[in-house]
């Protein structure tokens, strides 16, 4: 009589196990699913995002061809110029934001009183030609597929032009046309003002973004500088774009996986919005301090691991603090040198060139623009 219970309790607890084992295969099976689900939502967005990068450089070999048919040197806009041409490709006008001139060319016979005419109506249009409306009418982006209209996004004012201050260009008959075959060109030099005029334009974004994610305001306006000589329609083969550089498909991620909880393509016209681009720049750099690098206990050695890690990357960053990719043993190196020590040692050990330039240019710009701006 005493062995029933124990009967009972044994097919109970066979029961119970049998039950359970079943939930836990459920749960797993569920696990897998949804593992699958994640990962073919990655290869999904990772596909959008590589779609998007042959887009762009499909444009953009499409147009520089077309270019070239007329121009042997075929310029596009980058970085720190912008580039526009005429309908027929006969006249080619370029914006240079580091060397603050306006060089106009044209490709015929027309005399120097014809050319120069040509440079001052160019001038003129520039005068009156907002980033936003250069973005509209810009072939690379309209052969691409991508939106140029954007209603959502907060319109650069029409006053402001991609200049920075109005240039003057009445009286141009002192100025030398240059002549290279039937090549002629104009080459205007832009008022010193106007370099403190975009400096301005940038400062009220610059305050408010490193305010709000720890920054010195100095630096990132030191950023804009060495990026992008505050040209908003900044450019780049990566592709990257506007007054912070932004790679849509690296820094990107992880700009809007913070900000959003998900990862988002960022697109060309979002990111030549001055006040989303140096949003996203500041995120960024506050990611590279308080993520990549949070490990490295003094601030200023952090700040320059971040700042070579803007141009480069944190891998290449804890490549050259210690020859592994590992930013744990990258910050451990970090911690058993001085700051001074640590920006020798990337100077000395990192691989490329225009990262150590990039590293000098950003922290010497950083110390002008606090003193200057009075920060």
């Amino acid at each position: 009589m005493l062995k029933k219970p124990t009967i009972y309790l044994a097919i109970f607890s066979l029961s119970v196990f049998s039950t359970v084992a079943q939930d836990d295969a459920e749960f797993e099976q569920y696990l897998k699913e949804q593992q699958t689900e994640f990962q073919e939502f990655q290869d999904k967005r990772e596909q959008e995002f590589q779609a998007f990068v042959e887009r762009w450089q499909e444009a953009e070999q499409a147009y520089r061809k077309e270019v070239a048919e007329k121009w042997d040197d075929a310029k596009l806009p980058d970085k720190k110029r912008w580039v526009e041409y005429s309908d027929d490709k006969s006249r080619r006008t370029i914006v240079d934001y580091e060397n603050n001139t306006i060089t106009v060319e044209v490709l015929d016979d027309s005399d120097d009183a014809d050319v120069l005419n040509t440079a001052k109506a160019e001038v003129k249009r520039l005068n009156e030609t907002s980033a936003q409306e250069a973005v509209e009418s810009d072939p690379v982006l309209i052969n691409a597929g991508m939106s140029v209209n954007s209603r959502s996004q907060k319109q650069p004012q029409k006053s402001e032009s991609l200049l920075g201050r109005k240039v003057e260009a009445q009286d141009l008959s002192q100025q030398k046309v240059q002549r290279s075959g039937k090549r002629a060109s104009v080459t205007i030099k832009m008022p010193d003002a106007a370099v403190s005029d975009r400096v301005k334009r940038v400062l009220p974004a610059a305050e408010t973004y490193a305010r709000q994610w720890g920054l010195p305001t100095e630096l990132v306006i030191a950023v804009i500088h060495t990026e992008s000589s505050f040209n908003p329609l900044a450019r780049s083969h990566i592709p990257a774009f506007g007054l912070m550089q932004i790679v849509p498909t690296s820094a990107g991620k992880d700009i809007t996986g913070f900000l959003h909880g998900q990862q988002r393509l960022l697109t060309p016209e979002y990111l030549f919005d001055p006040n989303r681009n140096i949003q996203a720049g500041s995120v960024y750099f506050h990611l590279l301090i308080n993520r990549y690098f949070k490990d490295v206990r003094n601030t200023q050695s952090r700040f320059y691991m971040a700042i070579a890690a803007y141009n480069t990357g944190p891998g290449n960053v804890a490549r050259a603090m210690t020859n592994t990719t590992s930013l744990t043993r990258a910050s451990r190196a970090a911690n058993q040198m001085s700051p001074k020590q640590v920006y020798e040692h990337l100077m000395t050990y990192l691989p490329a060139s225009e990262t150590k330039n990039y590293l000098t240019k950003v922290t010497e710009r950083e110390a002008h623009y606090q003193k200057t701006l009075g920060l």
